[in-house]
């Protein structure tokens, strides 16, 4: 073999190799979660309910590109309904979740969404004492967003248009994923109601407890 030649093809190997090394696997798409707090309220408010409040919190990764250990997640869903025995912002060792993956994901979707989910975001999920089928609908329509998992979960968000709409002062929490800028939404209807965790809820007023945003992962 000509030494050129080899020389070109290791060239092109290093190239390739290279090229791996500075672009991994990303997951990316839109970001919901719904606190059962007000995340942007007044002072008193907030104080009142820090306590006592803000233990479950719904958290849904709607797809829209990337792949994961080579198997594609584009245009899949995952919501992971997430409680803790105090405050969520301040809580992380008692956290305990359940995931709610769409029925219709292959069984090799299955495994590559849930060893995503749980290798990117492990501290935020906990303890994951279970995962479930469920038929899940995730639409979006201007700055409102509508979800449902089956027959346990159902969220409705109205957004806010913009980041700048709301005083920064008065938004007191983080959202439990990593987003550059999140946005703050309101739930118009929030209803959840399953065995495995032992908590329920049913929120029908309109409450400002909701982040919006872009995520990467």
């Amino acid at each position: 073999m000509p030494k050129s030649f080899t020389l070109m093809a290791i060239a092109l190997l290093l190239t390739a190799a290279s090229a791996l090394a500075t672009h991994p696997e990303t997951v990316q798409g839109e970001y919901l979660e719904a606190r059962s707090v007000s995340v942007y309220v007044g002072a008193c408010h907030y104080g009142a309910e820090f306590v006592e409040g803000g233990r479950e919190a719904t958290l849904v990764w709607n797809i829209r590109q990337g792949t994961w250990k080579g198997v594609s997640l584009e245009g899949l869903t995952i919501v992971a309904v997430v409680t803790a025995q105090n405050n969520l912002a301040l809580d992380t060792s008692t956290r305990r979740s359940v995931l709610y993956l769409d029925g219709k994901v292959t069984s090799e979707q299955r495994t590559a969404l849930i060893d995503l989910i749980t290798t990117k975001r492990g501290e935020v999920l906990g303890e994951v004492v279970s995962t479930e089928r469920a038929p899940i609908s995730f639409t979006k329509e201007g700055v409102k967003y509508d979800l449902r998992v089956g027959k346990v979960l159902s969220l409705s968000v109205s957004r806010y248009p913009c980041q700048n709409c709301t005083q920064p002062h008065q938004i007191w929490y983080k959202p439990l994923e990593q987003l550059d800028t999140p946005i703050v939404g309101k739930s118009t209807s929030y209803c959840y109601q399953d065995k495995i965790l032992s908590v329920t809820w049913n929120c029908g007023e309109d409450t400002n407890n909701v982040f919006v945003g872009d995520f990467a992962m």
